[in-house]
């Protein structure tokens, strides 16, 4: 990065810009965290339904209206088309602009969700829209190392302006919890939004398997696997395994501490190989022993059999075989519970991302 820019003005604040979602945890996150220790954040936010006619206009008049130099400009998750505004809004006052997207667009639609082709118009635009968010910010914020390569190979970005920033949990939501009472019953959780990334069907064909065991597993959440997922369940004739549409937030805590083990995602798309899901942190938080795939990005942080098990993506056989062992294996699930849960929230609360952040910003020569 080159330091010799400007540097947050001492005045200045960090300013959460764009029709951003302020309950998704990555950003409420970061902000909770700053706000903790005490560093001034502000909101410029123009709701994350309208259209960029209409959001634009609102988010520069309110950008002028403050007649405020000097701030950071952070755009987050998913705020790609947001990040062009911000720049000119940060050249205008001698700014800066920090762009979290904790996805590539044209990862989402073409390599995971895979509803749009590749090589077609969606594809290329989406492709574009990814390249431009990526390359105008000062600085670019990745989830994992395995993210940070990919934008660079994939978008052109230089390596070095690109920092990893992982994810983490929030403590307000997530307590540790201690281990469930045992009912005779294996209580194997997992909640998502049905993205093929998740891997949903080898979780399905893992219950199958185990149709015969005192384990039950529960589903909680929606989206573009649901229906093949619940279908292929109802076929198959196994009873250990229970659909729930959907969980109000203040819910899930208590339904990851009523059960034995969480599971994370399975998929066998690109996609799967680059993420550390929010469900992982927050169910070692909670003290749950977390089952995923092997990949890259889980290997950042989580070592097999220590803090967590991996299993190969999409092999239902040996996700079953995860989940038996620490059903008859409760010294290794304590273990890997407890060394999980260590991890996190010793490393991955608020003000431990935050300082985080802080020490990137302070590197770059940003604050």
């Amino acid at each position: 990065m080159n330091s010799s820019r400007n540097k947050i003005d001492p005045g200045g604040r960090i300013v959460f810009f764009g029709g951003y979602d302020p309950g998704y945890p990555r950003n409420s996150i970061i902000r909770k965290g700053l706000e903790r220790l005490g560093v001034p954040v502000a909101s410029c936010n123009a709701g994350n339904r309208r259209k960029i006619f209409t959001r634009y206009p609102i988010l520069a008049a309110r950008r002028l209206a403050s007649r405020r130099g000097g701030d950071l400009y952070f755009v987050p998750e998913f705020r790609h088309k947001d990040v062009p505004l911000a720049w000119v809004l940060a050249k205008l006052s001698g700014g800066r602009v920090v762009f979290d997207p904790l996805v590539s667009r044209y990862e989402t639609r073409v390599m995971d969700r895979g509803d749009v082709v590749d090589g077609s118009f969606q594809s290329r635009h989406n492709r574009n829209i990814d390249r431009i968010s990526m390359r105008l910010p000062d600085l670019l914020l990745s989830d994992t190392d395995a993210h940070a390569r990919f934008y660079s190979r994939e978008f052109g970005v230089d390596r070095r302006r690109i920092r990893v920033l992982h994810i983490g949990f929030d403590d307000d939501y997530f307590h540790q919890s201690p281990p469930r009472g045992d009912d005779g019953i294996f209580r194997v959780l997992f909640y998502g939004s049905y993205l093929p990334l998740h891997g949903v069907d080898t979780i399905v064909g893992a219950a199958e398997i185990l149709a015969g065991a005192p384990v039950s597993f529960t589903l909680v959440g929606g989206g573009q696997t649901f229906s093949e997922a619940k279908q292929r369940s109802s076929a198959s004739g196994s009873r250990n395994t229970r659909f729930v549409d959907y969980v109000a937030p203040g819910e899930l805590e208590s339904m990851i501490a009523g059960s034995d083990i969480v599971l994370g995602v399975f998929g066998k798309t690109e996609k799967t190989q680059m993420v550390i899901p929010n469900k992982v942190f927050q169910a070692m938080a909670v003290g749950r022993a977390v089952i995923s795939c092997e990949s890259p990005a889980i290997g950042e942080l989580f070592t097999d059999r220590e803090n967590i098990i991996t299993v190969p993506a999409g092999d239902s056989s040996r996700l079953a075989e995860a989940v038996e062992s620490l059903r008859a294996n409760a010294p290794l699930r304590e273990k890997v519970a407890g060394n999980g849960c260590s991890l996190v929230r010793n490393g991955y609360s608020p003000e431990r991302v935050a300082r985080s952040f802080l020490e990137i910003l302070a590197e770059e020569g940003m604050i």
